[in-house]
């Protein structure tokens, strides 16, 4: 039993021991990581680095002009916190150590990663903001149309007399309003092209009549069948008739009236630019 005590004591002393050494080297290792990342915390030291790392050796001198610090006490303070990263020649110059070195490449992939995530955020940025301001363009010609259909098909339920020609041509003009936008956002983001302006807003202007389809026949429906609960003689037809012209005719002057406004608005945008210039 006693042996049994003895050997299991002296392998705890073993084990303490070998404890001891090996959180003296780690202890060793972290106060160095410390050291260099102390080191390259101030800005003046990692210029001091780009530059060795850059031009070789360079001498004192040289390495004051470069930072234009003129102080020698400082430069020299600087130059001793980078002890562990430089090495000094038998000439007196100083090069990167073999630390230094890995350093450097570490300074250059951390600012290769900043240089991309910036680049990342600004074209995301850029991407959000041209997405937001053709949605809230897109949105002008949509609510116009579709505000102008509520509106007339519930007058004409209960007024089939009332004529709402003027509300079409406002509601028109209000889409004509919505093309000139756009010209304005393709030219800022895409194209200064006058050719090219005009199929973009001729594609832009099929777009929204393509959206508007599925609310007009929502609209178209409703009035229908409003008038045919309500069994109006002569009402029925007629009117739904005239409902339809109106929304067929706003469509076709919509899509034929866009590349003229689009041709307008680039001749007029470039008079603008070259008034500026």
């Amino acid at each position: 039993m006693a042996g049994i005590d003895s050997s299991f004591s002296s392998r705890k002393r073993f084990y303490y021991v070998s404890r001891k050494k090996n959180s003296g080297v780690s202890l060793a290792r972290a106060n160095e990581y410390d050291a260099i990342f102390a080191a390259l915390k101030h800005p003046l030291r990692r210029q001091i680095l780009l530059l060795l790392d850059e031009k070789g050796e360079v001498s004192f001198t040289d390495i004051q002009k470069a930072m234009g610090v003129e102080d020698t006490g400082l430069m020299s303070y600087h130059l001793k916190e980078l002890e562990l990263l430089i090495r000094q020649s038998t000439r007196g110059r100083y090069r990167l150590s073999e630390i230094g070195k890995t350093s450097v490449a570490l300074l250059e992939k951390v600012e290769r990663s900043r240089d991309v995530s910036g680049v990342v955020r600004k074209e995301l940025g850029t991407l959000a903001g041209k997405v937001l301001w053709f949605l809230l363009i897109s949105a002008v010609p949509w609510i116009a149309a579709m505000t102008v259909d509520i509106y007339a098909s519930a007058e004409l339920i209960y007024n089939p007399a009332t004529t709402l020609t003027w509300m079409y041509a406002l509601s028109l003009l209000v889409m004509y309003r919505g093309a000139a936008l756009f010209t304005v956002y393709d030219r800022r983001y895409f194209s200064k092209v006058p050719k090219k302006n005009i199929l973009h807003s001729i594609l832009f202007a099929l777009a929204v009549v393509l959206t508007l389809i599925p609310s007009e026949y929502t609209t178209y429906q409703f009035m229908a069948k409003t008038l045919e609960v309500a069994a109006i003689p002569n009402q029925h037809s007629s009117t739904q008739t005239s409902y339809a012209l109106a929304l067929l005719l706003r469509t076709i002057l919509f899509v034929v009236g866009t590349p003229f406004v689009t041709h307008l608005t680039s001749r007029l945008a470039e008079r603008l630019s070259k008034r500026d210039t």
